[in-house]
């Protein structure tokens, strides 16, 4: 305990004021003798040690007054076992979360308006001198200033100007820059106030872990800071989000169908009925469906659509429903569609025969409409070439080639190719019997730095001579299974074909080198400690395989671009896939997937960059870059400066942090859309429990309130303690009082 008013303490010895007053009057006392005396004498004597008693009573009464009077004066206040901090500054970090389940409303309005309105009055509070620094917990943790900022009323200028609406909070990133945050500041005094809605979802299993590792910090820590979390809001019932949009990942084309199937999420305990869920193409509505979801259920809802241009277009799928929380009611995907894809057919084995060439059936396959002489236009525009024919200027305009039983490539056809597929091209090879295995071991393959994902090896199955019976040995067939690349999961529908009717009479073997690692498709890497790749992150992706465990597909990511192998040749020399209804769509999915996934994805996770790359057109060659615009999906308009890669231009942005539709017009003045998706975990808008909330408290060693005047009373007391003398005055107050009955009642017991 201290006092405010210290000098007055020293009052208290006024006490000493009764004491000699008691004395001297004992002393003024003087003995007279008369008649009757003898009669008081016993009655003196048995009660003289009761008189004592009340006399001392009274007088420690009468004492206790001016001690308690001064004590008042003084103003004591209850410390604990720390000093008082006074009007010292403060170093502040402050944790906003804007994810967007603080769009989410409740009977006080909305969860962010709140939590702005109570981080203003807490800083707004903070002494001459502090400094205070807020980081913004929605999507990537990013602070709302470069540096701490000692001026409290430009973070509340700058406070209101902030929305919410961002990505999901990642709050064991967002805590763990906030204490390095604090670790840099400096006051002596510091704080971290967290102010979030506390979803189970941030801080449910992993808010444990992370509690703990906080509390490990500040025990590190030379300066200690106080930790207190303030949750917004109370909790709401119901919640209908949209949580995806699957989209075939294949090239699309003008008048092509596309089938969109919407994911929708009821996060509530009662069932919504008749909702209605609208499909917009580019703002624009264009089908609506009704749908009912059952308590905690989910649903799907399938939209055809078709695009009547080509570009870069939105589609967006919206529930319409009342609920706590609109902005998780809407997904939108980016959907590029082709005006055509060239494809550059290389034939290694031509002829002047009907369907005996090489390259007959594929050509066929890619173009059957023009084949067929329909009015219907093909996506695919195929051009045949002998491998002598190959040079840059068909390579720029080519999006696709294929090596269809090619024996081998000159040097300086095989370094155009190289570069083709570095700079984002895509490449099929296809074996044959014409193709010069030592060739593609050595050149294409390269121990693992060429363009093939494998090399060749032996040639198998039946003899081509079928003459020779002993030379004939076994087919195999497609595994039957379900595909997860984008190329093939159109064939896990039974309706699409069967892959396994196909016989696949002859083959290369590819096998796996200690060069890259094989993983099958929809999985990732093995651990590149035990594969050790040639470069990170680089591997085969097996598509397809045969029943004798050889892979029939393989894929591998070159440079920017994609290179696809196939163990058989594309005609019916080695099998009779040719022959089989599904080798149109086969063909056609691989092609157009190919040529898709060279392009830098449009459809991203929040965080991620956003990246367009476009040709040069300047006529002398060289780059000139210009500034490009972006607008982002709070209609914010920025610049961005493309770079030089290769023979393109690469223009990328990187802050993407808030969820929806961004915006690039390139100089061409074409307009590509982006559109960065974030985790619909927090759709569920179940906050932690008062018990769980307090054990997180008790974890991090943290304060827990509900309003910013409890805030202020807390950091008062820090400050100032807890004055006392309120509780003085009454027991002054009382000693009167007891002091006025006691003098009563002895002087009648005296009477």
């Amino acid at each position: 305990m201290t006092f405010l008013n210290f000098a007055l303490a020293f009052g208290a010895a006024a006490f000493v004021i009764p004491l000699v007053i008691h004395i001297l009057n004992r002393s003024r006392f003087r003995t007279v003798e008369w008649g009757a005396m003898h009669l008081l004498e016993s009655v003196i004597k048995v009660n003289h040690k009761r008189f004592q008693l009340d006399q001392l009573l009274l007088l420690l009464v009468r004492c206790a007054i001016p001690v308690l009077l001064a004590l008042c004066l003084a103003r004591p206040v209850l410390t604990g076992s720390r000093l008082l901090e006074g009007d010292a500054p403060v170093s502040m970090v402050m944790l906003l979360d804007t994810s967007y389940s603080m769009d989410a409303s409740d009977s006080t309005g909305s969860r962010f308006k709140s939590a702005v309105e109570a981080a203003c009055q807490i800083i707004a509070a903070t002494t001459n001198g502090s400094e205070v620094a807020v980081i913004l917990t929605g999507g990537k943790p990013t602070p709302l200033f470069d540096q701490p900022v000692f001026d409290s009323e430009a973070v509340i200028r700058r406070l209101r100007q902030v929305q919410s609406g961002y990505g999901a909070s990642n709050m064991p990133e967002a805590l763990n820059e906030a204490m390095a945050m604090l670790s840099g500041m400096s006051n002596a005094r510091r704080e971290l106030i967290v102010l979030s809605d506390f979803q189970a979802a941030d801080w449910g299993d992993s808010g444990l872990i992370t509690a703990n590792a906080i509390r490990q910090q500040v025990d590190a820590m030379s300066i200690k800071p106080e930790l207190t979390l303030y949750q917004i809001g109370s909790q709401v019932q119901g919640n209908v989000s949209v949580d995806s949009l699957e989209i075939p990942q294949r090239a699309l084309g003008v008048d092509q169908q596309l089938a969109v199937r919407a994911n929708i999420h009821n996060h509530g305990t009662s069932e919504v009925r008749n909702a209605r869920v609208i499909l917009r193409i580019d703002g624009a509505e264009a089908s609506v469906s009704q749908i009912s979801l059952a308590a905690r259920g989910t649903t799907q809802t399938l939209f055809p659509c078709t695009f009547k241009t080509s570009g870069s277009h939105i589609i967006e799928v919206q529930v319409v429903v009342d609920d706590p929380l609109k902005t998780d009611n809407t997904f939108a995907a980016a959907v590029t569609v082709w005006e055509s894809i060239k494809v550059v057919l290389v034939d290694g084995d031509p002829s002047s025969q009907p369907l005996k060439g090489e390259t007959d059936f594929l050509s066929i396959a890619l173009t059957p409409y023009t084949f067929g002489r329909v009015k219907l236009s093909d996506l695919v525009e195929t051009q045949t070439i002998e491998a002598k024919e190959i040079n840059e200027e068909l390579l720029k305009t080519a999006r696709v080639i294929v090596l269809a039983n090619v024996s081998k490539l000159d040097d300086e056809t095989l370094e155009l190719m190289t570069n083709f597929v570095n700079e984002g091209g895509a490449l099929f090879v296809t074996s044959g019997n014409r193709i010069d295995l030592t060739w593609y071991r050595e050149r294409m393959y390269a121990q693992g730095t060429g363009l093939l994902p494998l090399p060749y090896g032996a040639t198998v199955g039946q003899s081509e001579e079928v003459s020779n019976p002993s030379s004939e040995g076994k087919s195999s067939r497609i595994v039957a299974q379900h595909f997860s690349h984008p190329a093939m999961e159109f064939f896990n529908e039974a309706a699409n074909g069967d892959l396994s009717k196909a016989e696949i009479r002859r083959w290369s073997q590819m096998k796996q080198t200690d060069e890259l690692p094989i993983v099958e498709s929809g999985t990732t890497a093995t651990d590149p400690e035990e594969t050790q790749p040639a470069e990170p992150q680089q591997h085969v992706v097996v598509l397809a395989r045969l029943e004798t465990g050889d892979p029939l597909l393989v894929e591998r990511r070159f440079g920017d671009g994609v290179v696809m192998q196939m163990a058989t040749a594309c005609d019916a020399d080695w099998s009779d896939l040719p022959l089989r209804p599904f080798y149109v769509p086969l063909m056609q999915q691989i092609v157009t997937t190919m040529a898709s996934q060279i392009a830098p994805p449009r459809n991203i996770q929040t965080g991620e960059p956003v990246v367009a790359l476009f040709s040069n057109d300047s006529q002398d060659g060289q780059t000139h870059a210009a500034a490009l615009s972006v607008t982002t999906p709070d209609g914010a308009q920025q610049s961005i400066t493309p770079e030089s890669q290769g023979t393109l231009q690469l223009a990328r942005f990187d802050e993407t942090q808030r969820p929806g539709v961004y915006s690039m017009v390139l100089p061409s003045t074409e307009t590509i859309y982006f559109v960065a998706a974030t985790s619909r975990n927090e759709s569920d808008l179940s906050m932690l429990s008062k018990d769980k909330l307090l054990s997180l408290s008790k974890d991090m060693a943290a304060t827990i309130i509900s309003t910013p005047a409890q805030y202020l009373e807390q950091d008062r007391l820090r400050r100032h303690g807890r004055e006392i003398w309120k509780f003085v005055l009454m027991g002054l107050l009382a000693l009167m009082f007891l002091e006025l009955v006691l003098q009563q009642r002895f002087s009648r017991v005296i009477t």
